[in-house]
């Protein structure tokens, strides 16, 4: 029997027939690379994978349409009739997940448009990265005779096929600044490495750094050109000596931007757009220094808070015995604006505003909040340890570490599980975490793997609030 669906041909036309013209193309790879799919018989019908998706497929800028789904066989249908597809992609068989790719009916067959699979694909996986990915097609098929269309019961199902999408925006793992502020040396760019978030560098483009920059000139090194110490393959702006604070950057025949003032600035990349922008911030604080009774009042040797955003916002760690008094500075001495106890959690720069204390021993968490008055800190003890399925504890038990009360190091030897992870917490929760890079330990950052089973040292290093760290060395 046959049913119809007047109102659902009207969109299946209208969806079935669009189409896009995005610079996307593919590479077929030889077909060996996956077996023939089996047809699939459905009332009469003999539905087949269609030819393009044969092999894994790394689509690239050149557009064309893709045969996806095919009837090689039918029954007898009425005269004028034809065969129309719907399709719909998905990341596993069971198709919980699902993107519609648009597609174009004709002869029996549907095609798509490359640049339609590799944003469809972008989608499902909710990536922009140039990497493989096992894809599942769902066709569904209907008779469409006239003005209305009958679908058939069951769809069929196809997959997995590997499919690469495209992007026409290369971004390298890591970027550096060169220029005037380092000598124009590649050998010490390591400490002018801009930071990035712990997602890949499709999924998120944007990479930054705050640097005290001289008045001067500077370019911004790709990873690959400093791996091969070459001045090949630098970023820069059209125009020579450029001050704009942001821009476009360019590779080939690339200037150099310009700072006019020495400064504290922060520079911004987003790769995908291939753009620059620059934050001059001017005396906007990096640290202020925590003289006191622990260090005997003396803020040029004094432990800092360190504010790795310039927005004003502090965070450092100090060991303190109980009652230990002590102040935050904003000068490695006493001639700059001194923070003293206002009460409550405050923080006052009157010149007669009493010590802050702790009452017990311990290893501080220190924050300082000046981006908004009242000025606030907090004083938090902490106690470190692991965290993990790669500990004895798992994700239910912390192992402690033990504290260097002189370095602010914490450490552990323990067991650790190969192709597992662990990262860091305080006091036996979650408020207060670190992990991901392990040379710039984030607070809330992502879990830190492990290779191989083995007995491990572990450090945790808080003692220089600028970066935290750590080693995990195999015993």
């Amino acid at each position: 029997m046959k049913k119809i669906y007047y109102l659902f041909s009207v969109i299946l036309l209208a969806v079935g027939f669009s189409a896009c013209s995005d610079d996307i193309g593919l590479d077929v790879a030889p077909p060996q690379a996956y077996p023939q799919e089996a047809a699939q018989v459905i009332d009469g019908f003999t539905i087949v994978a269609g030819s393009d998706l044969g092999s894994a497929l790394t689509l690239t800028e050149e557009e064309r349409n893709l045969q996806i789904v095919k009837a090689t066989a039918t029954p007898t249908l009425a005269e004028g009739a034809t065969i129309v597809f719907r399709t719909e992609i998905s990341d596993t068989q069971d198709f919980t997940k699902t993107v519609e790719l648009p597609v174009k009916s004709a002869d029996n067959a549907a095609t798509a448009l490359t640049t339609d699979l590799s944003e469809a694909v972008k989608t499902l996986f909710n990536t922009k990265a140039p990497v493989s990915h096992p894809v599942y097609f769902r066709n569904y098929f209907y008779i469409l005779d006239g003005t209305s269309a009958s679908m058939m019961p069951v769809p069929a199902v196809f997959g997995p096929f590997s499919i690469t999408p495209y992007s026409n925006v290369t971004i390298e793992p890591a970027y550096y600044l060169i220029g005037d502020v380092n000598g124009w040396s590649f050998d010490n760019l390591d400490d002018y490495k801009f930071s990035h978030s712990d997602l890949d560098v499709y999924d998120d483009p944007v990479f930054s750094i705050t640097v005290l920059m001289p008045a001067g000139y500077f370019k911004i090194v790709p990873q690959s050109s400093k791996d091969a110490a070459s001045w090949d393959g630098l970023l820069g702006n059209p125009l020579d000596g450029n001050t704009d604070l942001e821009g476009m950057l360019i590779i080939e025949n690339a200037q150099a931007m310009r700072i006019l003032e020495s400064q504290w600035v922060k520079i911004t990349l987003n790769m995908l757009e291939s753009t620059y922008k620059i934050d001059l911030l001017g005396n906007a604080k990096r640290q202020l220094y925590v003289p006191g009774g622990h260090q005997g009042w003396s803020p040029s040797t004094a432990p800092i808070v360190y504010s790795p955003n310039f927005d004003w916002k502090f965070d450092g760690y100090v060991y303190m015995e109980a009652g230990n008094e002590f102040k935050f500075t904003s000068e490695p001495d006493w001639n700059g604006t001194n923070y003293g106890d206002g009460g409550g959690g405050t923080l006052s720069t009157d010149g007669g505003a009493g010590n802050l204390t702790v009452s017990a021993t311990g290893f501080y968490r220190l924050t300082v909040d000046l981006s908004k008055e009242p000025y606030t800190y907090t004083a938090t003890a902490t106690n470190w340890g692991l965290i993990g399925d790669a500990t004895a504890g798992g994700w239910d038990a912390s192992t402690p570490m033990t504290l260097n009360t002189a370095t602010g190091e914490w450490t552990v030897t323990t067991t650790l599980g190969g192709g597992k992870s662990f990262k860091f917490r305080a006091n036996d929760g979650w408020d207060i975490n670190l992990g991901g890079d392990v040379n710039n330990l984030t607070y809330g950052g992502d879990n830190i793997p492990v290779d191989a089973d083995g007995t491990y040292l572990i450090t945790l290093k808080l003692g220089d609030a600028s970066a935290y760290t750590c080693t995990v060395v195999k015993q």
